[in-house]
C-alpha cells in the first residue's frame, strides 16, 4: 500500500464522524433522513425468510450462492452465470478493484466515496470529472475526453449520488462504448436504480416493463446492485454484480472470500427476488418516492432552500451551515455532504421517507430557520 493509502485509511480509521450517514449509534435520532431506503419498509417475506435462514446455522452457507443467483437471474431476465454475489456492494467495489488493481482510475464528483476507498487502497491514481453546478451536477458530454486509454478503471453512478440524478441513455450508452474501445473496465453502480420506477439495464429500456436480457445490451460492463436501498435492510449485507463477460467476473470471484453470503442473507435474498417478480412492491415504491419527492421539493424551496432535481428517493439542497447540528439536537439526523468532492458544509442531503415523517422534517426545518 502507498503513504498516500495508507494515510487516507488512517484517516478514516480515527475520524470521530461517520462518512455516509446513519450514525444513529453515537446520537439520540427518532427520525433518521440521513439513509436512503425504501420509504415502505422491509416487506415482511424478506424478514421471515432471513429468520427461517437461521435454522441453518449449523451449516456452512452455500459458496456458490446457488439459490440466491438462481433468484437474482430470474428477477434481472438473465443466466445465473453472469453473477456475483457479495457481501454487500461495498465488497464487490473492493474485490473489483483488487481483481483489476487499475493505475489510473477516473470517477465523478461528487460521487459515493467507497470508490475512492478501494482505489486508494490498491494505489490507484484517482482522477475526476467534476459535476457542474450549473447544470444541477447532471453528467454531461465532458465526461468523453477524460476516458482515455490510460484510464483503466470508470466509476459511475446511476443515478448519481449525493444529487439523485439518472445519467441521459444515449450518454450512457456512448460511455460504455467508449470504454470498450479503450479497454476501460466500466462499473456501473445501479443500487439506487430499481428506485427510480426505470425499469433498464444499462440505460436501455424495456418496452415490456421488464428488465431486457443483460447478455444482449452490456457489452461486458459491470452492474452493480445491492438489496440494501431497495428491501431497506442495511443491516443485511447483500449485493451482486451481473455481466454478459464472464471472465471480468471470474477475477473478481477469486478476490472474494469464501461463504463471503450468510445463510439468513442468501434466504432473504431469494425472497426479495420473488418479491420482484410476483408483487407490485417496486412500483409502489416508486410511485411513493415521486410523490413525497415532489413534495419535499415544493416545500423546502417554499423556505427558500436551493433544491437540486433528484429522480430517486433522495434529495441535496443548500442552506446554511450549522443545520446539521440544529436538526440533530431536534431527534432528526441529515447527511452533511461537506466530505463530497466539489461540496462545502452548506450542502445537505436528505432521504425521502413517509408522508407522515417528511412532515415532520418540514415542521422541524421551519422552526429552526426561523431561529
Amino acid at each position: 500500500m502507498t503513504d498516500k493509502g495508507s494515510s487516507a485509511v488512517k484517516s478514516r480509521c480515527s475520524s470521530s464522524e461517520y462518512a455516509h450517514g446513519g450514525d444513529v449509534y453515537r446520537n439520540e435520532v427518532r427520525l433518521d433522513f440521513s439513509v436512503n431506503l425504501n420509504p415502505l419498509g422491509v416487506p415482511p417475506e424478506v424478514i421471515s425468510a432471513a429468520v427461517n435462514g437461521l435454522d441453518e446455522v449449523t451449516q456452512y452457507p452455500d459458496p456458490y450462492h446457488t439459490e440466491l443467483r438462481n433468484a437474482i437471474a430470474a428477477s434481472e431476465n438473465t443466466d445465473p452465470d453472469m453473477i456475483v454475489c457479495g457481501n454487500g456492494a461495498s465488497e464487490l467495489i473492493m474485490a473489483a478493484v483488487h481483481a483489476f488493481m487499475p493505475r489510473k482510475a477516473l470517477v465523478t464528483a461528487p460521487c459515493y466515496s467507497g470508490y475512492e476507498t478501494s482505489l486508494e487502497a490498491a494505489g490507484t491514481e484517482i482522477c475526476h470529472y467534476y459535476l457542474d453546478e450549473k447544470k444541477d451536477f447532471t453528467l454531461d458530454e465532458g465526461i468523453m475526453a477524460y476516458i482515455t486509454e490510460d484510464i483503466d478503471m470508470v466509476f459511475l453512478t446511476n443515478p448519481n449520488n449525493p444529487n439523485g440524478r439518472l445519467i441521459d441513455d444515449k450518454l450512457l450508452q456512448r460511455i460504455e462504448h467508449r470504454c470498450t474501445e479503450c479497454g476501460t473496465v466500466l462499473i456501473l453502480d445501479e443500487c439506487f436504480l430499481p428506485l427510480t420506477g426505470a425499469r433498464t439495464v444499462s440505460g436501455h429500456s424495456a418496452s415490456n416493463g421488464t428488465v431486457p436480457d443483460v447478455s444482449q445490451v452490456d457489452g461486458g460492463i459491470l452492474h452493480l446492485r445491492a438489496f440494501t436501498k431497495t428491501f431497506a435492510v442495511p443491516g443485511i449485507r447483500l449485493g451482486y454484480i451481473f455481466s454478459s463477460d464472464t471472465h471480468l467476473l471470474d477475477k473478481i470471484r477469486l478476490h472474494l472470500p469464501e461463504w463471503n453470503v450468510s445463510r439468513a442473507a442468501e434466504k432473504a435474498g431469494a425472497a426479495a427476488c420473488r418479491m420482484l417478480t410476483h408483487t407490485d412492491y417496486l412500483d409502489d415504491a416508486a410511485m411513493m418516492i415521486r410523490t413525497e419527492r415532489t413534495y419535499l421539493e415544493t416545500e423546502l424551496t417554499a423556505l427558500g432552500i436551493k433544491v437540486y432535481p433528484s429522480d430517486v428517493n433522495y434529495i441535496l439542497f443548500r442552506s446554511e451551515p450549522g443545520l446539521y447540528e440544529k436538526l440533530l439536537a431536534c431527534g432528526i439526523l441529515i447527511r452533511r455532504c461537506a466530505n463530497f468532492k466539489g461540496l462545502d458544509e452548506t450542502f445537505y442531503r436528505i432521504a425521502v421517507r413517509k408522508h407522515a415523517d417528511n412532515a415532520v422534517l418540514l415542521d422541524t426545518l421551519r422552526a429552526v430557520l426561523c431561529k
